[in-house]
């Protein structure tokens, strides 16, 4: 009789104990698959990689990118836009290109490249006070081939990341089929070269809104073709095309001078403030810092915004006219800074 109760309780117990030790090793084999690791080297080291790989995104384009790309230095470069200077070199490689004017009218741009390599950059020209208040507010340095005189102290007295083609000349050099000042080039390779050995490498300031879902809103006013007349001497254009705004310079496609491909961005930025003559009736006056109206264009469609800048090296903020902030589509951007006085034509 004992020991049927022995046999009993025995079996009683087993019946509790198994699927707990079960439970167990499947609990410890499970765990066990999360930290499941493969290894290869970066820099001749080994490198622990997850199975479940993590996500990179451009902090300048928002989009999926892998580790190498976003371990990229970012670096903003100055190019001429004079008719001697087109078709320029890179700009369809950058993130981000601010286009506002220069003197005579005539407009230049400050780009950013982080995301994608460029064999070429250029025609690089010389820094404006307000080209270097873009590069403060990404906190990033900058290439250019001298500048203006308060430009050149602002620099100076400021101890600013300048990557000065007058103090760096080895980082650029001439192209002979074209001739000075509209030939002077470099590339993301020699920039990022500079910037390592300046110690320049930086954390950005800029914390950039993406949101692909936002641009897909059919109820948005459409925008398939924008029209900016800035003077009697310039205008530029985009046309909405396979998911890009191409762009037009002058009514005549705006190319890559390589390739001749036309260049095209996903977001358009148009940015309205006030621009004025200095006292020398030549170098201008941009204001970055405050607030104005403006627009963001994307996927055919477009927002009225205002914009709002606290400081030289804050961000500068877009919001709708609710004050929601308007997020960019991912992808590429073209940032227009003009005056207000600047006809925008969208349809």
């Amino acid at each position: 009789m004992k020991e049927n109760r022995k046999l009993l309780v025995i079996f009683a117990f087993s019946i509790l104990i198994v699927p707990f030790i079960v439970f167990v090793l499947i609990s410890g084999l499970k765990k066990e698959d999360k930290s499941i690791t493969t290894t290869s080297t970066i820099n001749n080291r080994p490198v622990d990689n997850f199975i479940k790989s993590q996500k990179y995104i451009s902090p300048y384009t928002g989009e999926e990118i892998s580790k190498e790309v976003y371990d990229n230095i970012p670096v903003m470069a100055i190019i001429e836009n004079s008719n001697d200077a087109r078709p320029q070199s890179g700009l369809n490689t950058a993130d981000i290109v601010y286009e506002t004017m220069a003197e005579g009218g005539i407009p230049r741009f400050i780009a950013l490249f982080q995301k994608n390599n460029s064999s070429k950059i250029g025609p690089i020209r010389s820094a404006r006070p307000y080209f270097i208040d873009i590069s403060k507010e990404y906190n990033l340095p900058f290439a250019h081939c001298g500048g203006s005189e308060d430009a050149l102290v602002k620099i100076k007295n400021e101890n600013l990341m300048s990557l000065n083609e007058m103090s760096y000349s080895s980082t650029y050099w001439r192209d002979k089929e074209r001739k000075a000042p509209h030939n002077l080039y470099t590339s993301t390779e020699k920039l990022r070269s500079l910037v390592k050995s300046k110690n320049y490498v930086t954390a950005s300031n800029i914390k950039l809104n993406f949101d692909k879902k936002y641009w897909d809103n059919n109820s948005l006013p459409p925008a398939n073709e924008v029209l900016l007349k800035i003077n009697r001497f310039y205008n530029t254009s985009y046309s909405f095309k396979d998911g890009f705004y191409h762009k037009y310079m002058n009514n005549d496609p705006s190319v890559n001078k390589e390739d001749n491909e036309q260049l095209a961005f996903k977001n358009i930025v148009v940015q309205l403030t006030s621009i004025k003559l200095q006292n020398d009736a030549s170098h201008l006056d941009i204001a970055l810092v405050g607030e104005g109206n403006g627009y963001v264009i994307s996927n055919g469609k477009y927002v009225k915004m205002k914009w709002f800048k606290t400081d030289v090296k804050s961000q500068t903020i877009l919001q709708d006219e609710t004050g929601k902030i308007i997020p960019l589509n991912p992808g590429n951007t073209w940032w227009n800074i003009v005056d207000t006085s600047t006809t925008v034509d969208i349809k």
